[in-house]
């Protein structure tokens, strides 16, 4: 990913916030479609809470960006497979365009427990 300025994580207390995340590796969209595109955005964001000691299931709240509303279902199909119950708290936006033209970007707030 080009070098921007942000950080991957940052903690605050027992609080984790990921940077919003896409479907690329190396600076390149794994995937043209949203299915292939949520599923490597959410392995960034597993690789992420990883390397501070949590995992998906630490989850609390999620902000989804969609470029387009026609790829909900299919969207909520790949994240569905990511999640267990209690799902977190999640909002979804509709927004114009994504880094790199993605059609999906994440933004996760995790909890240490």
């Amino acid at each position: 990913m080009p070098n921007f300025p942000l950080s991957p994580a940052r903690q605050l207390g027992n609080m984790l916030f990921v940077s919003g995340q896409i479907g690329q590796q190396n600076g390149q969209l794994v995937s043209d479609d949203i299915t292939g595109q949520t599923i490597k955005a959410l392995a960034n964001v597993t690789e992420i809470l990883q390397q501070h000691g949590l995992s998906l299931e630490n989850v609390i709240d999620v902000t989804a960006f969609l470029t387009d509303q026609a790829d909900y279902d299919s969207f909520n199909e790949a994240y569905r497979n990511a999640f267990n119950e209690p799902f977190p708290s999640r909002t979804t936006v509709t927004v114009k365009s994504l880094p790199l033209g993605a059609k999906v970007e994440l933004k996760i707030v995790a909890e240490k427990q």
